[in-house]
């Protein structure tokens, strides 16, 4: 599948089963113009309906700035916020800047290049590893600029607890949190020198890619539908993708593939219509 973003903000590369996706406004800082906003959203169906895509890697165009959130001053200019957003009621149709958010499980490792604030944070948020340079930073800067702060910090806290994601919201631009400390709370997995960034997301992608999608999928459906279940409920939900999978192919063919020592061979990943935030709210009997 020839897969194009449609503009130049936007960069879209293919290693095999890896998709690389570069946010390319370094003059910006590679904030999220409406341009990037809309390909963004087209990008991840169209990975999400390719079997062959496995795994995707996003990253940032420079070594100032992964991303920096909403355009302010293209908001500005052309008077406020976008017509679309404006008129969201449902959660499900805002913020959909990252994989999840556009209803897709492709699992994705995050290359944080330099400062990721306010909408940045989604990716961060999001993302199933998270790498770091080591002069990454990280800010929600959305009530510095009299915005809510609720969408990124919400999804944060699964990852860095209610307590962490707070002291982002309210402290605002005036905390910056360094790679190191973003690591020591869980909020990056990996910090790496700057020069190693790439080839360390490639290196975990092609890691992930070798797995089984089915497999992948799965555990992520079960691991997003138990977060804030009791413990048994959760491990019910966990244990019925258990199940499911049991009929898969792959779950046959990874077993007969270690006893005949060779690299097994994975069914191709199936895209079926998903409402992630759904799936979630329905797991939780919400």
């Amino acid at each position: 599948m020839d897969l194009t973003t449609g503009t130049d903000e936007l960069l879209l590369t293919r290693e095999g089963p890896v998709a690389v996706l570069t946010i390319n406004r370094p003059e910006r800082l590679n904030a999220l113009g409406e341009n990037v906003h809309f390909a963004l959203r087209r990008v991840w169906h169209e990975l999400e309906a390719d079997p062959t895509c496995r795994v995707a890697v996003v990253t940032g165009a420079g070594e100032r700035a992964f991303c920096t959130g909403m355009d302010l001053r293209e908001n500005k200019e052309r008077g406020g916020i976008r017509p679309q957003s404006a008129k969201a009621t449902d959660v499900r149709d805002a913020g959909k800047v990252s994989a999840l958010r556009n209803d897709s499980l492709l699992p994705v490792v995050v290359a944080v290049n330099g400062v990721c604030a306010g909408a940045g944070l989604h990716f961060v948020a999001d993302g199933d590893v998270v790498v770091a340079s080591e002069h990454a930073t990280f800010t929600d800067t959305h009530v510095s600029v009299g915005q809510v702060a609720a969408l990124e910090p919400i999804m944060l806290a699964h990852r860095i607890g209610g307590g962490q994601a707070l002291r982002l919201a309210v402290m605002g631009r005036s905390l910056r949190l360094d790679a190191d400390e973003a690591l020591r709370i869980g909020l990056v997995h990996e910090v790496v020198a700057a020069e190693r960034l790439l080839t360390r997301a490639r290196e975990i992608a092609r890691g992930i890619a070798a797995n089984s999608p089915a497999a992948i999928r799965a555990s992520k459906l079960a691991i997003w539908g138990s977060v804030g279940q009791p413990l048994l409920a959760g491990m019910q939900h966990g244990f019925d993708q258990v199940r499911g999978h049991w009929d898969h192919p792959d779950s046959k063919e990874g077993p007969k593939a270690f006893v005949d020592k060779r690299q097994p061979e994975w069914a191709d990943r199936t895209a079926e219509p998903l409402d992630v935030l759904s799936l979630y709210v329905e797991a939780r009997g919400a």
